[in-house]
């Protein structure tokens, strides 16, 4: 096996038969993750196909292409396409097993979306959940706002014009509560999403 990629929470590793190994480091959901994932897919939502649940990783299937963030091209085009997927992903029904609302992605930025040659296909679903779109979508700002660096910002900033201004900064305290609470983020990043909420308010 060979290692491809690696997140805070999970590496990837290539098991050379057109399949990836996603094994969480600790504190995974494999079985959470999968209904998730199969739940979309069948809702016509591009990811990859699950072959297999373990009690520590998911099989998976080896989605070839740069991720958004790794590929060449205009900001404005970028941000765009993340607006259109949350668009397509909001019009989904979470599962019952995850409670009322539409399907949230919650870590939806460029670096989780693969640009292949058949389009955009979504991963890292790991934190998944159903609610309020603008809850998704305040999500993705903070991300990208606190942890992309000057790029993310400028994402940022081409990306929240698509969605209601109002019902998006409604929902920023509770998207800002929850990335605070992940014992992934570092100090620094968490000083920054308070500052994003100050400037914000």
């Amino acid at each position: 096996m060979r290692p491809i990629g690696a997140g805070r929470a999970s590496e990837i590793l290539d098991l050379g038969d057109g399949r990836v190994l996603r094994r969480f480091k600790a504190g995974g959901r494999p079985e959470r993750e999968a209904l998730v994932m199969r739940h979309a897919a069948a809702h016509g939502f591009p990811v990859p196909r699950v072959d297999e649940v373990r009690p520590d990783a998911l099989v998976l299937e080896y989605i070839d292409g740069p991720t958004m963030l790794e590929a060449p091209g205009p900001i404005e085009e970028g941000a765009a396409l993340l607006a259109s997927l949350h668009r397509e992903l909001h019009e989904i029904e979470a599962p019952p097993e995850l409670g009322p609302g539409c399907l949230l992605h919650m870590d939806f930025h460029p670096g989780n979306v693969i640009l292949s040659a058949c389009g955009p296909v979504v991963i890292d679903w790991a934190i998944a959940r159903a609610g309020e779109p603008a809850l998704d979508v305040a999500m993705t700002w903070v991300l990208c706002s606190t942890s992309g660096g000057e790029l993310g910002e400028r994402f940022a900033q081409a990306f929240l014009p698509q969605f209601d201004d109002a019902a998006v900064r409604a929902a920023l305290p509770a998207a800002a509560e929850l990335r605070v609470s992940d014992p992934n983020v570092t100090d620094d990043e968490r000083d920054a999403v308070r500052r994003l909420v100050e400037r914000a308010a």
